[in-house]
């Protein structure tokens, strides 16, 4: 993967401030992604992807610690997880921030979130100063993009930007795991072993709902 010139990057959050949508890379697929303050821009992502509004968003978080705090209730396993495995290819569900809205969350009160290790998506949250509503740049039930040409060909004509990085690293999908409730749930199991979660955390197993493991 390759690093863009940081006028693109400034570019990009320019488009994310009026609104628009841009796809961009992460380390596991070519995402679709929005300013999360903006309701509109967040309902956009649904129609640019034919996406079930019942399904949440992610939300993708930069270097401040304090940002995510504003967003997310962090539970002591989702802590854990966090300063175990750092920036990479997970998604841990926990509360949100009560007071909080946004179509992203779909009527729900819990919020998915991830710290990518890419440096253009971190330059881009902390120029932005906010998270980014996220999702795979594919059409629904599409397979899931690894660059930029496959993520423009699904869902390109509605965003205003496309920022081209090459192919990504991992080409799996993050792995979700759910800690808003009494136990953890693995609700799809990707590029981070359910088994290696279950060790961190220290319990025998966590039940897994999916995998996108070959």
């Amino acid at each position: 993967m390759t690093n863009p010139a940081p006028s693109l990057i400034d570019r990009a959050v320019e488009l994310l401030r009026l609104g628009e949508l841009v796809i961009l890379p992460t380390d596991t697929v070519y995402g679709i992604a929005a300013d999360a303050r903006n309701d509109e821009a967040v309902t956009a992502i649904y129609r640019a992807k034919q996406r079930d509004p019942g399904q949440p968003l992610q939300l993708l978080f930069g270097r401040d610690p304090a940002l995510l705090e504003q967003y997310a209730d962090l539970t002591p396993a989702a802590r854990r997880l966090v300063d175990t495995l750092g920036p990479g290819a997970w998604t841990i569900i926990v509360p949100c921030r009560p007071g909080w809205s946004s179509p992203a969350l779909s009527g729900g009160s819990t919020v998915g979130f991830r710290i990518v290790p890419v440096d253009i998506v971190l330059d881009i949250v902390d120029a932005l100063g906010a998270p980014l509503a996220a999702t795979s740049a594919n059409v629904s039930g599409g397979p899931s993009p690894v660059t930029a040409e496959e993520a423009a060909r699904q869902v390109g004509a509605f965003c205003a930007m496309t920022i081209d990085a090459g192919p990504t690293a991992q080409g799996i999908d993050s792995t979700v795991i759910d800690l808003s409730g009494p136990e953890p749930i693995v609700l799809r199991e990707g590029a981070i072993t359910a088994n290696l979660l279950a060790s961190i955390l220290g319990v025998a197993s966590i039940p897994v709902r999916r995998s996108v493991r070959s």
